[in-house]
């Protein structure tokens, strides 16, 4: 066939589909048809804005917002207090600078609103989705070349449509539970530029918008959801990855603790996933999963000690040596990987189609 009649084709196709209500979405060497009455409502109905919470993890009771004008806000018996005067909530001006005196200084696109919540204020952010994400994706691969850039920014768009309205009172918090955002200071000119080059472009699960997951460091090879977290999926599975993470300053890293200062006397690994990842791990005689084990321990002793769950254990005299590989659970894109591969020329679909062999690329909006 010629490319006229190629062309004819696909003009016959694509009205035929549109008339019969159907989606057409095209990507570079890839159709994407999809049922607009099937397609999950998370890809039909996605806000202009999104609310973040800011500075939570500072517990803050007084802040400074400066834009215009500017308001001294302190907390007094689950009142705030706007300079002198007592007020439920307060709403700022556009892209206001939130300043925690001594502590951090920075400033968001959008507007902030201010409530008194549990002995402290809760500070969200409603911004745009677009200024999130370039944020987020700034936040997340930082310098990193800018394919690795375009696909942090699908996979960011993914997690966002997929997990609006994650927490209670508000869409994400700025913390890596959600997506680390830092607001205007985190955003690049690559940031912004791989946000608007994939608009509305996300990771697809058959027909539905997909459960993606990506870290720092997998240390060779990913992790399988079902051995980290017992879920019943198949669309994140382990893949290797080869060398493209070995410039991760975590690709290995050795810790120690003292056994004087441990929580625990006798411990011993029970089971490993084929990925490597502890699975099953024995604790004084009793036993639980790795990848909780890992949490306890770094809530314990800070996110730098045991870095992941590939770890292996020895013991001597005075100390527990831990010897590991990768940052971070292990699902999804290794962020160092991306970095890797896109330094070796592979494009944004290349690394996605890497690290999620099962999901498909879509543009929904």
């Amino acid at each position: 066939m010629g490319n006229r009649q190629q062309n004819l084709a696909a003009i016959y196709l694509k009205n035929f589909l549109i008339a019969n209500k159907m989606m057409v979405l095209k990507l570079p060497g890839v159709f994407c048809f999809i049922f607009l009455l099937v397609l999950s409502t998370e890809a039909k109905e996605i806000p202009s804005t999104v609310d973040v919470s800011i500075l939570g993890i500072f517990h803050p009771r007084h802040i400074r917002v400066e834009g215009k004008d500017t308001f001294d806000i302190i907390l007094k018996e689950d009142i705030i207090n706007v300079n002198g005067e007592r007020k439920r909530e307060f709403f700022s001006l556009e892209n206001p600078t939130i300043e925690l005196p001594g502590k951090i200084k920075r400033t968001y696109r959008g507007i902030v609103k201010v409530f008194p919540n549990g002995g402290e204020l809760l500070i969200i952010n409603k911004v745009k989705i677009a200024d999130y994400l370039t944020s987020v994706v700034g936040a997340e691969m930082g310098d990193g070349p800018y394919e690795a850039q375009k696909a942090q920014a699908i996979v960011s768009r993914t997690f966002l449509v997929k997990n609006l309205h994650r927490h209670k009172d508000f869409d994400f918090c700025d913390l890596t539970h959600c997506q680390v955002y830092k607001g205007k200071e985190s955003e690049t000119a690559l940031s912004k530029k791989a946000v608007n080059e994939t608009n509305g472009i996300v990771l697809l699960n058959g027909n539905k918008v997909a459960d993606v997951y990506y870290h720092s460091t997998c240390g060779g090879k990913t992790a399988d959801l079902n051995s980290i977290f017992d879920k019943k999926n198949t669309s994140i599975i382990s893949v290797s990855d080869s060398s493209y993470c070995q410039a991760s300053p975590y690709y290995h890293w050795d810790w120690k603790l003292s056994i004087k200062d441990a929580p625990f006397n006798k411990i011993k690994i029970i089971k490993r996933a084929a990925d490597g990842r502890v699975t099953l791990i024995e604790v004084d005689g009793k036993r639980e999963k790795g990848w909780q084990f890992r949490m306890k321990i770094a809530r314990k002793y800070g996110w730098n000690t045991l870095k992941s769950s590939w770890f292996y254990i020895r013991k001597d005299e005075k100390y527990f040596y831990f010897h590991g590989r990768g940052l971070g659970h292990g699902l999804g894109m290794c962020q160092w990987g991306a970095k890797g591969m896109a330094s070796k020329k592979k494009k944004a679909d290349e690394i996605l189609k890497h690290y999620f062999p099962k999901l498909r690329l879509c543009k929904i909006y």
